[in-house]
């Protein structure tokens, strides 16, 4: 049985009303969270990495945080132990999109079908760049798509392959952040104005400031202290825009 650290890490709360961010292990703070209260779930879920071709490779962030080929320490949350979770929050009728590399894709489904989630489609993040591979070299993600009881009727714009530019530069506040215009496109093809977002692992907080941007509320939750101020800073300054 795997150790988490939901009853090691406290929640904090950051925000009220439309945007409310949760440092914490989420399956500590989704306890506050209603059953049947969320519109839509958007997340890129910590788990291990495949080395990429790079055999010592490593990035450093603020605060030193180390990035390496395995990914990050609180990458070992089972998908199994996080998405029953998942799908007791969300309302019937709506969508649940979990981003995943090739390696986990069949870990993932297993877990959703097995906690009641119906597939829909498996959608093709077009990174536009590649990466070293033992095979191929990579350069697409991939984007799971479930629902929850019946097919919701909504606005399912362009196609199951989205082009998309990953942040760069001092744009790029987490080493795995997903492109806010990528984000932002799902939730306007899954939800209505006002309705409610979740993210459980928000990183940076790139699916908050496409709630913002499209008029939507959102709650994110996120373990790690550095990158929970790195979301408290991004959404703060999108608040005084």
């Amino acid at each position: 049985m795997e150790q988490h650290m939901a009853d090691k890490v406290p929640t904090a709360v950051y925000g009220a009303g439309r945007i409310k961010l949760c440092q914490g292990d989420f399956l500590n703070a989704v306890r506050e969270v209603e059953s049947e209260s969320v519109d839509m779930v958007f997340t890129d879920p910590p788990f291990e990495l495949t080395s990429g071709g790079m055999k010592s490779g490593k990035l450093v962030y603020p605060g030193n945080e180390v990035f390496r080929n395995c990914g990050f320490c609180t990458k070992n949350i089972g998908f199994g132990t996080w998405i029953p979770e998942v799908y007791r929050v969300m309302k019937n009728e709506r969508y649940f999109y979990v981003m995943s590399n090739d390696r986990n894709i069949f870990s993932i489904h297993k877990s959703c079908i097995d906690s009641g989630f119906r597939f829909c489609e498996l959608l093709v993040m077009d990174k536009k760049m590649t990466v070293p591979s033992t095979y191929y070299p990579k350069r697409a993600e991939f984007i799971l798509m479930y629902r929850k009881g019946k097919c919701r009727k909504s606005h399912f714009l362009g196609s199951t392959v989205m082009e998309a530019r990953l942040p760069r530069g001092k744009e790029k506040r987490h080493p795995t952040e997903k492109p806010v215009s990528m984000i932002e496109h799902l939730i306007r093809c899954s939800t209505l104005e006002n309705e409610l977002c979740l993210d459980p692992f928000m990183g940076s907080c790139p699916a908050g400031e496409a709630c913002i941007r499209t008029g939507r509320r959102f709650i994110g939750v996120e373990i790690e202290q550095k990158w929970f101020a790195a979301a408290q800073d991004r959404i703060t300054a999108l608040l005084h825009e």
